[in-house]
């Protein structure tokens, strides 16, 4: 039979099945039962009895059926958006009524679960579905429904243009580079998927705007290294292809990580080039990357067909001129972008991308090989929880398990020596690809090696160090100020400019809660503790933190005149049977020298010395207290007193202070001018009543010190000197 063509010669498509029965193979016995209701109500039933398995392709048969098929009835179990086929032949007939106004009148769902949490998208949980009947007999009422539904569709879902999931080449046309492919091991992300094309779309179908949510045509992909953006982005493309019958314009920014932004703009500007060439887009005269852009605007404005502009590697740091070059130059073009930064988050709807859940992460660690008992179950489950479900590491473990038991692999993953997850080799012969990147893993994460003694090397330190504890800003702060070379009005501008620096480039992960805290991934913190190449500043941060950690922190407050802290109370201290030793004595010696002598203990009178030498004097104290501390440390055996009141003095006590009144007394300083003492104008400052009532309070917490140092070195130097003596 020849098939009825158009009036331009092509051929029309007619109607052969009225209901596509869409299915996972675990529901084929409910499939077949309702395949027999519907027929009873005279419908064409296209059910295919073989079933399509995860990583095989849709096969040409299936994908004419439901071209020709006029709904997609859609037994939508928990294991039915597992299945990729499953999801494929839903898109397709989601897109095909969304082409119309209404994706929801060419899907129709019966679920045969409790809960509808497991419907993807959040369009088709909502819409009203069937429940499955609990008696066979039920399931007539039902069929009658659908018949009722499909009554009234004349058209078939028709040709969406869109092939076999995305394993052969897709009608839409890929540009600058070739088709991407996905990956054969691609385990879930389903409502990520349906979230990007939510977001993208949203101008397109107002029945799917959220409350809150953006206007719709450009989106962001977030997350940390290796977590699967791109290839993400990649089965988005290939799965919601027909979509966007424009084209999907690709252009991969990766070359450019790591190097200065305005490298990523260069390869930018190089690939917009490469398809004006390619649409014979004229290139001629001005051909800066704004002319390109606009050129290519009024092509794809003439062409008039929906497109999807990906942007892939988006670097921390573009400005938002660049971060808007970047955006589809056409209301046509559907903008996405991957980026690790989560600083662009007023440019784009995000889409953060998470770990894989255990499931998924089970599935694609034992994509290779079959765990051969319950122990190995529970040992590649581990292996799961050890990379944090992040897919690259689980990537590299499921081709190591093809060769190891995962017992074994589990050891390798854990011990000294070479990691398995830096020098993976080539992957085993007659794998499957992966579409993953094979770069070291290590070099992945830690786009520069640690080093030195940079704010940002430290920050990541003490949060490795901490992993899975999140580390809040205070505990930064004060760990950060216990170190060289920071001073103590350091500390806060350091960690913050430090979290920032994190925060782009998708190291760090919010604590949802405690504000201002923040955590590492697992595997971050892994490669930063395996590949850190200055171990001593390593130990150095290990013995701060703890130190840290241990000791009672209070919070600045941000008004004008911070109050001070209220000392937390000790209990006596604890001292070791055998007495403290004697480098530890004669260190509290020293420490209660400096302390009793400092103006924070001997009282300085309303109008008398200067604000400034008083501030230079606890700051000499902090330092010494901070040398005192490592000495200490370093050469004296444990249990240790005498760090427990180093830490409470410099964090407690001297830091919020002179955090707080350096900073303060500086800017008013800038402002003398010539000719005026700085006597003079020191006392001019209106807040200097408020820093000298601060410095008299501190005299209470400061003496209390001195006496426990006095206790522990047995010397009481307090009460030897006279209430004048400095």
């Amino acid at each position: 039979m020849v098939p009825p063509a158009a009036s331009d010669g092509a051929p029309v498509l007619v109607a052969e099945w009225d209901v596509f029965l869409s299915y996972s193979r675990t529901d084929a016995d409910k499939a077949r039962s309702l395949a027999r209701m519907l027929r009873d109500q005279g419908l064409r039933v296209f059910l295919d009895d073989m079933g399509v398995d995860d990583f095989a392709s849709i096969t040409a048969s299936i994908s004419e059926a439901l071209a020709r098929s006029k709904v997609l009835l859609a037994l939508y179990s928990a294991e039915y958006p597992r299945r990729r086929a499953c999801q494929w032949e839903l898109t397709y007939a989601y897109l095909a009524g969304q082409r119309e106004g209404d994706p929801r009148s060419r899907v129709l769902v019966i679920n045969p679960e409790l809960s509808a949490e497991h419907v993807h998208p959040v369009e088709l949980r909502d819409a009203k579905h069937w429940i499955w009947p609990a008696a066979p007999d039920a399931l007539r009422p039902l069929a009658e429904q659908v018949a009722a539904h499909v009554a009234g569709i004349d058209s078939p879902l028709g040709a969406a243009g869109h092939l076999a999931g995305g394993r052969e080449a897709p009608s839409v046309p890929w540009l600058p580079a070739p088709v991407r492919t996905g990956s054969a091991r691609f385990t879930d992300r389903l409502a990520e998927q349906w979230r990007i094309h939510t977001a993208l779309v949203r101008h397109r179908a107002p029945l799917v705007a959220q409350p809150g949510s953006g206007s719709g045509r450009t989106a962001q992909l977030r997350g940390m290294p290796g977590i699967g953006k791109s290839v993400l982005a990649q089965e988005y493309a290939l799965r919601f292809g027909s979509a966007y019958p424009g084209g999907v314009f690709w252009f991969d920014l990766h070359p450019a990580q790591g190097s200065f932004p305005t490298t990523a703009m260069d390869v930018y500007a190089e690939q917009v080039d490469v398809v004006c060439h390619a649409l014979d887009v004229d290139r001629t005269g001005d051909a800066s990357l704004v002319r390109l852009l606009s050129r290519l605007a009024i092509h794809l404005g003439e062409r008039g067909a929906p497109c999807l502009w990906v942007v892939d590697g988006v670097p921390d740091g573009l400005s938002q001129e660049e971060l808007q070059l970047l955006r589809g130059p056409h209301l046509l073009a559907s903008t996405l972008l991957t980026t690790r930064s989560s600083r662009y988050g007023s440019f784009a709807e995000a889409v953060d991308v998470p770990p894989l859940s255990d499931a998924d992460g089970y599935r694609l660690v034992t994509s290779h090989r079959t765990p051969g008992s319950e122990v190995e179950k529970a040992t590649a489950l581990a292996l799961v929880h050890d990379v944090g479900g992040h897919p690259h590491a689980l990537d590299l473990l499921s081709d190591l398990a093809d060769t190891a038991d995962f017992t074994g692999l589990r050891n390798r993953l854990h011990a000294a020596g070479t990691d398995i997850l830096v020098s993976p080799g080539p992957p085993p012969t007659g794998s499957r690809p992966s579409g993953l990147s094979r770069a070291p893993l290590a070099a992945t994460l830690l786009t520069q090696p640690l080093c030195g003694n940079g704010p940002v090397d430290d920050v990541l330190r003490l949060f490795a160090l901490a992993s899975p504890a999140p580390l809040s800003q205070t505990v930064l702060e004060n760990a950060v100020a216990s170190v060289d070379p920071y001073d103590p009005w350091e500390a806060g501008p350091a960690v913050s400019d430090a979290v920032a620096t994190l925060l782009g480039s998708g190291a760090l992960l919010p604590d949802p809660a405690a504000p201002r805290s923040w955590t590492v991934h697992a595997l971050l913190a892994r490669a930063v503790r395996r590949h850190d190449e200055d171990t001593a500043r390593q130990e150095d941060l290990r013995q701060v933190l703890l130190h840290t950690l241990a000791a009672p922190l209070t919070r600045m407050s941000h008004d004008s005149v911070p109050p001070r802290p209220v000392p937390v109370p000790f209990p006596p201290l604890d001292l070791p049977r055998s007495g403290p030793s004697p480098v530890e004595r004669a260190a509290a010696f020293d420490l209660q020298v400096e302390l009793v002598t400092r103006v924070g203990v001997q009282p300085l009178g309303p109008e008398e010395g200067s604000l400034r030498e008083a501030l230079t004097s606890l700051h000499s104290l902090f330092a010494t207290t901070r040398e005192v501390l490592h000495r200490v440390a370093a050469e004296s055996p444990p249990p240790l007193v005498l760090p427990r009141i180093a830490f409470v003095l410099a964090n407690q006590h001297l830091r919020p202070f002179l955090a707080t009144w350096h900073s303060a007394l500086r800017l008013h300083e800038e402002t003398c001018p010539p000719g005026r003492s700085s006597i003079d104008h020191e006392r001019l400052w209106p807040r200097a009543a408020g820093m000298r009532t601060q410095l008299a309070e501190l005299k209470d917490p400061l003496s209390s010190t001195a006496e426990e140092l006095a206790a522990l070195c047995g010397i009481d130097l307090l009460h030897l000197a006279g209430p004048g003596d400095t």
